[in-house]
């Protein structure tokens, strides 16, 4: 039908597409988590955080506590560190813990949370609660060990966004820290755009007569500038309490003032920290006077949704190399919004603590247990499971494909032995060497044969032509037989044997007319093609690294793959669907893009007929069945495609990386079902080659480019990972910076299961197709040996399964069977070594030598790798059996459609295919 005629154009692209590829993991900024656990509750509640790069690790997941009553046992002090302890906030007169720091303030001496001794320490066994803002994070930490903390937690503030010029110091002012005339409109250092807030997700303008009322609002607290007891309330909620609430303009320029109607559902709808900053920025307004321009003018300053996102605590490079030393507790940080629950829930633990205590002191009892925390690292597999699955899909795609690369083979041999059966049904005996028919029903059908001279009639589907199994006699008796189609059309073929003393020959000539209605499309590689597959190969690669042209290789293979899926999944299926309920005009060319009709309109001219004609010609006819596949195979394929070029990462879809895993598997079945070898010198070219490739562009390429780049991996990864922080990545996901790292689609991709962190596992098509060429060569061997076998009147078995041992015994005997096994192998010491290296590695260099490798040790040992190593004969005759054309005996070749003597070419061809 129709996808036939198109078969050879999916080829074209997937040979283009096929690649290995490795993708690294994009680090989550929340690595941490802490377990509140409450006094009387259960089951505690879970804060996520983000860590530091220094101090001590953390605990990991399976040391955290699950009681409160951990941090004041006996045994507390052989608790990890951060875990078992007791939240606490900073002390009063040091709230952001930075006046050491400043110089105001010494911490060296005052506690040590090594000594395991909480008499002289308010601090021991605590996690210092403590806001970002003034000072570095390390420093925080720094001066929290030495206050003797067993760990400090830093969250997120309004506060930490602003600043005060320092440098704008007056010559009579001989501190910076303790000057009282800083000023709101030149020492302000404001917010930064998009890193600390984005007008897009809600905007403000607040009149200048509230913003500077010193009673309401102060920018210029020393040190620091915002104040955070003064300010914080009128900028952060839900309230109209919240000026930028309270202001809120749905445009850039407010409209606004104080009508917040639909301010109010446009700042909350948009804002999701439900905080706002200052920007600095501000607007006048004039309002005119009877028509002219010399009425009032207000200001109003713009106000804007600040972002809330976890940090890197990173280190403070000016501390000495002794006191970043010195730091040994962990640091983790929690957003303003998880700070804002934490401190309410402290704040009632603390309240009920107290009625507690109060209650307990009157009945002459003690105090109710505190919070505790637990501190430590997120849990990850340790197993990465994604990983076995991707390489049993590996595996399974390799062998379904190679498998299905021999069907035609298997197809005849079941014709063969399905004509045996009905033999033996119509008494010819089924014993020994298959002859064509027994004695009698040879006997009845030479009586029955009309042809002058004993000749055979000619072959019904040839149209009259002389049919490739007729032959002029031999002179003797000639026998005629009668075979059943394999198609079950109960059509029955004519075949003229020779002398019956040749039984070999007589039953390989019976069984050519057991052969398909046309030979399949295929593409035979020799060592001209494996030789091009390096400057095909390197040439795609080197263009798409230096022009990065990754959109179209996504739009080549989701219509490349789509074809390919119809044509292996979709038009199967129906086809069994519709035969099942017996919709028969379905399956047949429809009328109008029929060759006659083309042909017709054509003749007749005009623009209808151009179209019907170069549609036919393209197409071939097309059934019902051909025209709803393609549609609904290509809607799948747009709808890939959408997905791919509208998600940021959108192998994280669920539905995007089954449709393309689906495609993956769809080309790879149609690649080895359509581009062949028959030869191991050709695989052994073409392996070798793509050997070195791999191993050139991954390994050697980081060498001779200017960044260290393996071109490989940055093209595998379009473009390789993102260039701008994480932190901008993600608050600006579709930034062209933040755009990289998503892996090019040829390859099959599964999510890594229960991993915090995503990523996927995956492995490249190229990965499966090009040793699945070998895989494919091994099963066709075999199966062409059984078929020839069965032919030769033997059971069609391989030779002496013993040999092999244990992989023979399981896989059947043969060539297949190994090969898949050192296939298995050589994937699971590619991912072993991913996983130990954790560097993306060429698959091929494990692949190649042991499929290669145990396929030329099998045939050396069997005495076949003479034979096989440059176009096996048996091949050969089996596609000459099946198709007609050519079969090599020796040092000759015989065409089996001249009228020679057919007998002495199908003995020559039997003596080297035959299996007992």
């Amino acid at each position: 039908m129709g996808y036939h005629h198109r078969r050879q154009q999916h080829l074209l692209v997937a040979i283009l597409l096929f690649s290995v590829v490795t993708r690294p993991v994009h680090s989550i900024l929340q690595t941490a988590a802490i377990d509140v656990l409450l006094p009387g509750v259960t089951t505690p509640l879970t804060l996520l955080a983000s860590q530091a790069s220094f101090g001590a690790p953390l605990a990991n997941y399976h040391e955290r506590t699950t009681t409160t009553s951990s941090s004041t046992s006996s045994g507390s002090s052989s608790l990890p560190a951060g875990i078992g302890v007791i939240p606490t906030t900073a002390p009063e007169d040091d709230p952001y813990l930075c006046n050491e720091s400043f110089g105001f303030a010494n911490y060296k001496n005052t506690g040590n949370n090594n000594n395991g001794n909480s008499d002289n320490n308010n601090y021991y066994r605590s996690a210092l609660l403590v806001p970002r803002g003034q000072c570095s994070f390390e420093r925080k930490a720094l001066s929290a060990q030495r206050l003797g903390a067993s760990a400090i937690i830093i969250y997120g503030t309004l506060s930490s966004r602003y600043s005060l010029n320092y440098t704008n110091t007056t010559a009579d002012s001989n501190d910076a820290m303790t000057r009282t005339d800083y000023t709101f409109s030149n020492d302000v250092i404001w917010p930064t755009d998009k890193v600390d807030y984005d007008c897009n997700n809600g905007r403000a303008y607040i009149p200048s007569n509230e913003l500077l009322n010193t009673n309401k609002y102060n920018f210029v607290k020393v040190p620091g500038g915002y104040d955070e007891q003064l300010n914080d309330e009128k900028f952060i909620g839900k309230s109209s309490n919240n000026v930028c609430v309270k202001y809120s303009s749905s445009s850039s320029s407010s409209e606004n003032n104080g009508n917040n109607d639909d301010g109010n559902n446009s700042f909350l709808s948009k804002c999701e920290s439900q905080r706002c900053l200052v920007t600095g920025k501000n607007i006048t307004d004039k309002t005119t006077n009877n028509g002219s321009d010399n009425g009032s003018s207000s200001v109003r300053y713009e106000a804007c949704c600040a972002w809330d996102f976890a940090v890197w605590l990173y280190q403070d490079t000016s501390l000495s190399e002794e006191e970043m030393k010195e730091v040994t507790i962990p640091a983790v940080y929690i957003t303003m919004q998880q700070a804002t629950e934490f401190l309410d829930l402290m704040s009632g633990a603390a309240a009920a603590a107290a009625s507690n205590n109060n209650n307990n002191n009157n009945n002459g009892g003690g105090g109710g247990d505190p919070i505790v925390l637990s501190i430590y690292a997120r849990d990850r597999p340790s197993v990465n499971s994604s990983a076995i699955i991707i390489w049993a899909v590996g595996v399974f795609v390799a062998w379904i494909a190679s498998y299905l690369s021999a069907k035609d083979y298997r197809d005849y041999s079941k014709a063969v032995m399905m004509q045996r059966e009905l033999v033996a049904r119509a008494g010819g005996g089924g014993s020994g060497r298959m002859a064509p028919a027994g004695a009698s029903a040879i006997s009845a059908a030479s009586a029955n044969n009309n042809n002058e001279g004993g000749r055979p009639p000619t072959s019904p589907e040839r149209g009259g032509a002389r049919s490739r199994s007729q032959s002029r006699e031999r002179g003797g008796a000639a026998a005629v037989n009668t075979a059943i189609s394999p198609s079950g059309s109960g059509e029955e073929r004519t075949i003229y044997c020779g002398d019956e003393s040749d039984s070999n020959t007589t039953a390989i000539l019976a069984n050519r007319n057991i052969r398909p209605q046309e030979e399949p499309e295929s593409l035979e590689l020799d060592a001209t093609h494996a030789l091009g597959f390096i400057v095909m190969a390197s040439t795609s690669l080197l263009v798409l690294f230096f022009f990065k042209i990754y959109n179209v290789v996504k739009i080549m293979y989701a219509f490349g793959c789509s074809g390919a899926f119809a044509q292996v999944v979709l038009h199967p299926f129906f086809t069994r669907i519709f035969r099942k309920i017996k919709w028969k005009s379905a399956l047949r060319p429809m009328t109008c893009f029929s060759e006659e009709n083309a042909t017709r309109a054509a003749l007749n001219g005009g623009c209808k007929g151009n179209i019907l004609m170069c549609l036919w010609s393209f197409f071939g006819p097309l059934s019902l069945l051909d025209v709803m596949t393609a549609v609904i195979a290509y809607g799948v394929g747009a709808s890939w495609l959408y997905i791919a070029f509208t998600v940021p990462h959108p192998e994280t879809v669920a539905i995007y990386w089954i449709i393309q895993d689906v495609f993956g598997a769809c080309m790879c079945i149609l690649f080895l079902e359509t581009i062949k070898i028959n030869a191991i010198r050709v695989a052994a070219i073409l392996l070798t080659v793509a050997f070195f490739y791999d191993i050139f562009f991954v390994f050697i390429t980081p060498l001779l480019t200017k960044h260290g780049e393996s071109i490989m991996i940055n093209v595998a990864t379009s473009g390789g990972p993102p260039k701008a922080d994480p932190a901008w990545c993600e608050k600006y996901p579709a930034s062209a910076e933040c755009k990289g790292g998503d892996p090019l689609p040829m390859l099959f991709s599964i999510p890594r299961i229960g991993d915090y962190q995503g990523g996927s596992s995956m492995l490249g098509l190229g990965d499966i197709v090009l040793p699945g060429l070998l895989l494919s060569f091994a099963s066709r061997f075999d199966e062409a040996k059984r078929l020839m076998g069965l032919v030769s009147g033997g059971a069609g078995r391989v030779p002496d399964k013993s040999s092999w041992g244990l992989c023979g015994c399981c896989c059947g005997g043969g060539y297949f069977g190994p090969v898949i096994v050192a296939y298995a192998v050589g994937l699971g010491m590619a991912n072993a070594a991913v996983y130990i290296m954790q560097y993306g590695q060429p698959a091929l260099l494990y692949l190649v030598p042991c499929c290669l490798g145990t396929f030329c040790y099998m045939a050396r040992k069997n005495g076949e790798l003479n034979d096989i190593w440059d176009n096996p004969r048996v091949i050969r005759a089996a596609d000459a059996l099946m198709y007609g054309g050519r079969v090599e005996t020796g040092s000759e070749d015989v065409f089996l459609d001249e009228d020679e003597d057919e007998g002495r070419a199908f003995s020559a061809m039997n003596e080297e295919a035959e299996l007992t």
